[in-house]
């Protein structure tokens, strides 16, 4: 069976709509299996540039990703069998609550949700995509991060709360709230698939599909919210007259990017995909506008002149065009730039960078027509109706603090108005200009603080007691986190792999795409380059190990395993080239001359260190994406693979497999990671959700209390503090307490704990704990999907909810604290 693509899969390489690029293509159609998507991808690059603006960093990042989410038949899994094994596990979870043990998890969010920039070059929060505002009130807004889910404020960004936890781990790319009712919020994703709330966020249903492709934006009629139209990158332009529920294409284009109303006269409607379209009828049918290119297109309007319209054009991944209208979109005229590329890195418009469509985006004034913003990776501004512009802000500090314009974020996703405000939607948060007519090094002021939506790949933990924990993410850089000083940033790019010196905790190592090394012996204050060994380039994420016995002596993993006994100042290759880079490495924490390398569903083992070639093991059924080596046994380890058995446990060295498939969910096996507690305690996380097992249990125990719907890419133990961290990406850091045996029933709350009435209930229940505890209150029907959520509040012994909108039937209701779950099932007359 040939599967859609997960949502949130296209979004991982953005989109970069270049004729004969298939392979994006058949990223949307969903029908191709990943190495299929690969090859075609490859084949594609093979004579052409691989640098900046070229879509090869996002394809890589893309493939990292996909290949680790495929299913044992090679395929991506589809949204609706993502969201139908989750209610079944939540079924199942319901269903066995009671018999279950109470154990010690209990997840805290360790961010971060700030940045503090060191040595990192492009520090940022996180990759958001979407941001809307209520109408008539700006302290409401929600924005949309990458993986991270929707989140939303109601004090103008002074805090934040996520609303997308326990929903899904979906990707968000636009956001809408309903102009009637600001209770109502929409998001888009990839694939076309289009999602609603109609209880400010906190439960979700899929509204209707508009195709297979990143639904790049959704815009509702304010006066008729039956209305909505929502552009579908690489498929076309789309109009609902039923609130989202069916879908028609009133205007034939391949693309679709913006669309927007005319001020002030809801019956002009503007719409653009590869070409310009403009409506006389509220959108019901449109008239194509000739004299364009056929690049992505972005549109301008402002209610100061309702009759002028801007249109931005890309050619390619660069700037293309710039073209406006003062008789309301029935001709244009091109202002000439002359080679001038406002979509790259360069402040003065002079190199031959950009990511359009991903990153483009226009923005008027509304009390002046001709102040237009327009950018991609930067910022920039006109005064005089785009005839010229000038660059507003630099996406390193200190260049931004030279030039005395602003900092923001890199990668520029879109840019909006509201009032005279200026935001800007970048891959790291949302930034405000309030004055935009008084560009300076104070231009932008960054609103995300508060938002945990780091997307890391890889943590390092120290074994100090005072711990440090350092972390690589997509899009802004490497970052560490101690409990005095909190986050601080110390490396930029895309960060990878990073790891704590196990000896002298001042020396960190980090890394960026494709293996490029780094070191600081300053606790992170200031980096150096290490050199490279062999050729030099590693996969997307590049395996770096320190020895777990010998000081100063570390590893990499490219085409083939070298080693450095002097902090990485020189390299020495101990392992045969092992035909292709490496995915993962790990050394016996009791025996380094025991390691093991894998490579797709290859994995290999040496027991001399690399004295002699490496020896490769038996199969264990599918791509290996993760490696556990037991603390006392160096032959004793774990996998976690895309095969159906998701996990396999080998007692030597790999030559055999035992299945450790057992009870698990059928999601993506991620992490995993043994726990020298003596039962061979095993930690594993998947794409949804941490799980548990040890020589005491016959199946997987749920370990994810209080812990989002969120992919889990590494899990790390620190045995001084018997601490659990988990690098999630798109929700930042967790950390939870180890199985610490099987903890008292007076210690947590458990269903003997607590109680709910009246049962069977009518319209509402009370649920009576022993103390009154903060916690979430979940109810599921009995399939599993949840239908009501309330998040983390002080419930104070006794706490009655409103059941009134539920049909008679069996339900449960969950209850989440710091000190335990409790399941009850509930009936409803």
């Amino acid at each position: 069976m040939r599967f859609k693509l997960l949502l949130f899969f296209t979004l991982f390489f953005g989109s970069f709509v270049v004729q004969a690029q298939e392979y994006l293509q058949m990223i949307d159609a969903g029908t191709y299996k990943v190495q299929e998507i690969i090859d075609s991808a490859e084949a594609y690059f093979a004579n052409r540039d691989k640098g900046r603006g070229t879509g090869y960093k996002q394809f890589k990042r893309w493939e990292y990703n996909a290949l680790r989410m495929m299913n044992e038949n090679g395929y991506l899994p589809s949204v609706e069998e993502r969201l139908t094994e989750l209610e079944q596990w939540n079924a199942y979870l319901n269903a066995t609550a009671a018999s279950r043990s109470v154990l010690n998890d209990n997840w805290q969010e360790l961010g971060p949700t700030d940045w503090n920039a060191t040595s990192g070059w492009n520090p940022g929060v996180g990759r958001i995509t979407g941001l809307a505002i209520e109408e008539g009130n700006e302290n409401h807004m929600i924005i949309g991060a990458n993986t991270g889910g929707v989140w939303r404020t109601i004090d103008g960004a002074q805090t934040w709360t996520p609303l997308c936890d326990y929903f899904s781990n979906l990707s968000v790319y636009s956001v809408a709230i309903d102009p009637l009712d600001s209770d109502t919020y929409f998001f888009g994703s990839t694939n076309g698939r289009i999602f609603k709330s109609t209880d400010a966020g906190a439960t979700w249903n899929l509204l209707g599909t508009i195709g297979n492709s990143i639904v790049n934006k959704i815009l509702i009629n304010p006066s008729n919210n039956n209305i909505i139209f929502a552009t579908a990158e690489n498929v076309g332009i789309y109009r609902s007259t039923d609130s989202g529920v069916t879908w028609n294409e009133p205007v034939a284009d391949t693309r679709g990017y913006d669309v927007e109303f005319k001020p002030g006269d809801l019956s002009v409607v503007y719409a653009s995909g590869s070409g310009f379209h403009k409506s006389t009828d509220g959108g019901a049918t449109f008239t194509t506008i000739g004299g364009f290119a056929t690049g992505p297109k972005m549109i301008g309007v402002s209610a100061n002149d309702p009759n002028t319209v801007y249109v931005l054009e890309a050619t390619g991944s660069r700037f293309g065009g710039f073209y406006t209208s003062s008789n309301s979109g029935d001709s244009f005229t091109k202002i000439n730039h002359g080679s001038l590329n406002f979509f790259g890195y360069s402040t003065s418009g002079n190199d031959n960078s950009g990511q359009a469509p991903r990153d483009m985006g226009i923005a008027v004034n509304p009390t002046n027509v001709n102040e237009v913003h327009i950018a991609g990776i930067l910022t920039w501004r006109s005064s005089n109706g785009g005839t010229t512009f000038s660059c507003t802000s630099d996406w390193i500090p200190a260049n931004a603090a030279s030039q005395n314009i602003g900092y923001c974020h890199a990668d520029v996703d879109d840019l909006q108005y509201y009032g005279t405000t200026l935001y800007a939607i970048t891959d790291g948060g949302v930034y405000k200009a309030e004055n935009t007519g008084a560009v300076n090094a104070n231009y932008y002021e960054d609103l995300t603080q508060g938002l945990g939506i780091r997307q890391f790949y890889k943590i390092g933990v120290s074994q100090t007691a005072d711990v440090i924990v350092s972390g690589g993410a997509q899009d802004n850089g490497t970052s560490f986190y101690t409990q005095a000083t909190q986050w601080k940033d110390w490396l930029g790019a895309d960060g990878m792999e990073s790891f704590i010196d196990k000896t002298n905790s001042n020396i960190f190592y980090g890394t960026s795409q494709n293996g490029q090394l780094y070191r600081s012996q300053n606790g992170g204050n200031s980096y150096i380059g290490i050199n490279e060994p062999g050729s030099g380039s590693g996969n997307w994420v590049t395996p770096f190990e320190q020895d777990p016995i010998l000081v100063n002596t570390v590893y990499v993993g490219y085409n083939r395993v070298y080693k450095s006994s002097n902090l990485g100042g020189s390299w020495t290759s101990i392992s045969q080239d092992l035909i292709g880079n490496l995915d993962n490495m790990k050394i016996s924490p009791t025996n380094n001359q025991v390691m093991y390398v894998s490579r797709g569903p290859f994995l290999f083992r040496t027991e001399d260190a690399g004295a002699t070639d490496w020896v490769q093991t038996a199969f264990p059924g599918g791509t290996i994406n993760s490696i556990a080596i037991h603390p006392t046994n160096p032959y004793k380890i774990a996998v976690a693979i895309t095969g159906n058995s998701r996990v396999m446990v080998s007692e030597d060295g790999g030559d055999t497999w035992i299945d450790y498939k057992k009870n698990l969910p059928n999601f993506s096996a991620l992490a995993l990671i043994w726990d020298n507690n003596g039962k061979d305690g095993l930690y594993l996380g998947m794409d949804y959700g941490i799980y548990y097992i040890d020589n005491t249990f016959t199946d997987w125990q749920p370990y994810s209390n209080l812990l989002p719907n969120v992919i889990i890419n590494e899990l790390d133990i620190n045995n001084t503090t018997n601490m659990l961290y988990a690098a999630t990406y798109g929700r930042g850091l967790w950390v939870s307490p180890l199985v610490d045996g099987t903890a008292g029933v007076n210690d947590t709350i458990s269903e003997v704990s607590v109680s709910i009435y009246p049962n069977p209930a009518r319209d509402s229940f009370t649920v009576a704990l022993p103390k009154s505890l903060n916690a979430e209150l979940r109810v599921f029907d009995i399939s599993g999907k949840l239908l009501i959520y309330e998040a983390e509040a002080l419930i104070s012994n006794k706490h009655s909810v409103d059941v009134s909108s539920l049909s008679a039937g069996t339900y449960f209701v969950r209850i989440n604290s710091e000190e335990g779950t409790a399941t009850k099932k509930l009936l409803i007359n």
